[in-house]
C-alpha cells in the first residue's frame, strides 16, 4: 500500500507541473535531465539523514499567471521551487567560498559535540577522587553524554523541518554550552552525570543535522569530499580528546576539561555564527513567498491540535525506525554490526588508559598520544571513501546510464545496493585484526607502536563499516525509510557507547588485554560476515521487505 501510494502521489506532481510548464521550458528540462551527470546515491543518504519524510517541496513552481489564479480563488499551490537553474536563492549556486565555509562550520559543530564525549576520559579518575566515588560512577559520569545524545537525536527532523537548520544550531549549542560551563562548577559527582547527560542531550540535534546540511549545499557529483570530510569529523574529535584532555587535566585539574570544551565551541562554532546562513530549501522558499506574497503550501501540522501533532511526531519519528530494527533483517544486522563497533570505540576510551598504564607505565598524557593511532586510521579511511566513490562507484553508475541498465529491483539506486558493500568487506577484517593485534602486543608489551598500529586498524575499519552502512541502508529504503532505519542506527550506537564503557576496564583487568580482546575480536569476525551476507541475500530480503521502495 505504501509503495502504491507513493507511486500515484509521484505520477499525479509530475503531471500537476507538467501541466504549468510551457513546452520549451518542458523540453529544456529533459534535455538537461539526460545530460546531467549521474549522481552518486549520497544524495539519498544525505537528504535521507536529515528530513526524515519526502521533499514537500520538491516540484516545479507554478506559473506566475498561476499563482495568481490560484490565489485569486483562495487555492493554495501543493509545492515550491527555485525560480530556474540559476536562482541565486539555491544553495548549489553559492560560490564555492561559502559552500566550503559552511561546511567547515558544521564539521566544527560535529567536531565539538564528539570531543565533548572524549576529552573527559583522563579526568574520570581525577573526579572519582575529588568527589569520593567509585570509578565506576565516574565512568558512568563519562558515558552519560553518549546516552544525550541518544535520546536528544530523534528532535533534530522535525524541528529544523519547522525552523531550519541555522536556528536548531545556533540555539542548541550555546544551550549545551551552558549546560558544559556547569560540568566545570559541579559540586558533586550527581550534578556532574545530570549536567552532562542535557549537554549531550542539546549537542544530539546539531550533529544529525550535518550530512543533510551538505546535501543542501552540494550538488551530488560535487559531495564525496565534503561528506568524507564531515563523517571523519565524529570520529576525529573523540582521538584527539584524551591526548588535549590529558594536557589540561594533569596539571589544571579535570574541571579544566570543561573549559577546553567551551574554546572549541567558541572558536568553531559561536564566532561564525554570525557569517553562517540558512541552507534548508522549504525554509527558504517560503521565507522568499512571504515577501512575494504568494500564497503558501499547507504545513503539514497545520490544522491539527497539539495532541494530534505530538502523536503523529511520535509514530513516524519515533515508533517508526523501533519498528524497523525489530522487523528489517537489513537494518537489524547492519545497525547491530555498526553499533558494536562504535560501542567498542567508546569501551577503548575507558579500558586504553588502564592498559597502557599497566603494561607500558605510561602516564595520562602519553596514553592521550597513543589515542592519535585512531585518528590517522580515520583519515586514511576517509581518504580510501572517497577514492572509492571517485575510482569505482561513480564509474559504475555513468556505465549504467550510458548503456541504458535497469535499475534495481526494490531500491531507490542507479546500481543494485550491494555494490556499497565493498567499503565493508575490507572494513570489517580490519577491525578484527586491530583488535587482535592490540591485545596481544600489549599483553606481551611489545614496543608501544604495535598497539597503537592496532588502534589505527580499528579507526580506519569502523570508518569504512559506517559509510558502507549509511549507503547501503539509503540505497535499499530511500530518503524517507532509510531516515527512520538512520534514525534507529543512532539510537542504539550512542546507547552502546553509553554502556560498553562501563564494563570495559573491568573486563581488561580481569580477562587481561589479549583475552578481553580475543573475545572482541571473535565478536567482530561475526560482524564482519553480515556484509558477505548481504552480497548473497540482499536481493531477497529487499523482496520481501515490508518496506521495499523501487524508485
Amino acid at each position: 500500500m505504501t509503495q502504491q501510494s507513493a507511486s500515484q502521489t509521484n505520477r499525479w506532481s509530475a503531471t500537476t507541473a507538467a501541466a504549468t510548464r510551457s513546452p520549451s521550458v518542458a523540453g529544456s528540462d529533459k534535455d538537461s535531465a539526460d545530460k546531467r551527470p549521474p549522481t552518486d546515491s549520497v544524495e539519498e543518504q544525505d537528504n535521507a539523514t536529515q528530513q526524515g519524510n519526502s521533499d514537500p517541496e520538491k516540484d516545479t513552481p507554478p506559473d506566475p499567471q498561476q499563482n495568481a489564479m490560484t490565489a485569486s480563488s483562495q487555492d493554495r499551490p501543493t509545492t515550491l521551487d527555485w525560480d530556474n537553474a540559476d536562482d541565486p536563492l539555491n544553495p548549489h549556486n553559492w560560490s564555492l567560498a561559502r559552500k566550503w565555509f559552511q561546511t567547515y562550520t558544521i564539521a566544527g559543530v560535529a567536531f565539538v559535540g564528539t570531543f565533548a564525549s572524549s576529552v573527559f576520559t583522563p579526568g574520570i579518575e581525577l573526579a572519582a577522587s575529588e568527589f569520593n566515588s567509585t570509578r565506576v560512577i565516574a565512568t558512568f559520569a563519562f558515558s552519560v553524554y553518549q546516552l544525550g545524545l541518544a535520546f536528544g537525536g530523534p528532535f533534530a527532523a522535525p524541528l529544523s523541518e519547522t525552523f531550519g537548520r541555522r536556528p536548531v544550531i545556533f540555539i542548541s549549542l550555546p544551550i549545551f554550552a551552558l549546560f558544559i560551563m556547569g560540568t566545570g562548577f559541579a559540586p558533586n559527582m550527581a550534578a556532574l552525570i545530570v549536567l552532562r547527560f542535557f549537554a549531550g542531550f542539546f549537542a544530539a540535534p546539531s550533529l544529525s543535522m550535518g550530512s543533510g546540511t551538505l546535501s543542501d549545499i552540494w550538488p551530488p557529483e560535487q559531495r564525496s569530499g565534503p561528506m568524507s570530510l564531515y563523517v571523519a569529523t565524529p570520529f576525529f574529535g573523540p582521538a584527539v580528546g584524551p591526548l588535549l584532555g590529558a594536557a589540561v587535566s594533569g596539571t589544571e585539574g579535570w574541571r579544566w576539561t570543561s573549559w577546553l570544551i567551551l574554546f572549541f565551541t567558541v572558536v568553531l562554532v559561536i564566532i561564525p555564527a554570525p557569517f553562517y546562513i540558512e541552507s534548508y530549501k522549504p525554509v527558504l522558499l517560503r521565507r522568499r513567498a512571504k515577501k512575494r506574497k504568494l500564497p503558501l503550501p499547507k504545513s503539514p501540522t497545520e490544522g491539527l491540535s497539539w495532541p494530534k501533532v505530538l502523536s503523529t511526531y511520535a509514530s513516524k519519528t519515533l515508533t517508526r525506525p523501533m519498528h524497523m530494527l525489530l522487523t528489517e533483517p537489513i537494518i537489524a544486522a547492519f545497525n547491530a554490526y555498526s553499533a558494536f563497533n562504535f560501542g567498542l570505540l567508546y569501551a577503548f576510551f575507558a579500558a586504553f588508559p588502564y592498559v597502557f598504564e599497566a603494561e607500558y607505565g605510561f602516564n595520562s598524557l602519553s596514553t592521550g598520544l597513543t589515542f592519535l593511532g585512531l585518528g590517522v586510521g580515520v583519515i586514511v579511511g576517509s581518504v580510501c571513501i572517497v577514492c572509492f566513490s571517485k575510482g569505482y562507484y561513480l564509474p559504475h553508475v555513468r556505465e549504467a546510464v550510458a548503456h541504458k541498465d535497469p535499475a534495481p529491483d526494490h531500491a531507490t539506486s542507479r546500481l543494485k545496493p550491494e555494490k556499497r558493500l565493498p567499503l565493508a568487506m575490507i572494513g570489517g577484517p580490519c577491525i578484527t585484526v586491530g583488535l587482535f593485534l592490540f591485545g596481544w602486543s600489549a599483553a606481551y608489551r611489545v614496543h608501544w607502536i604495535a598497539p597503537t598500529i592496532g588502534e589505527a586498524f580499528f579507526g580506519f575499519g569502523n570508518m569504512l563499516i559506517f559509510m558502507s552502512c549509511m549507503m547501503y541502508i539509503t540505497d535499499t529504503y530511500g530518503p524517507l525509510f532509510s531516515a527512520s532505519a538512520m534514525a534507529s542506527n543512532a539510537i542504539l550506537r550512542y546507547i552502546l557507547g553509553g554502556t560498553f564503557p562501563l564494563f570495559a576496564v573491568q573486563m581488561f583487568r580481569g580477562m587481561g588485554p589479549q583475552w578481553a580482546c580475543t573475545l572482541l575480536g571473535c565478536l567482530s569476525v561475526l560482524g564482519a560476515c553480515i556484509p558477505f551476507a548481504l552480497v548473497r541475500f540482499g536481493p531477497r530480503l529487499r523482496r520481501s521487505s515490508g518496506y521495499k521502495r523501487d524508485g
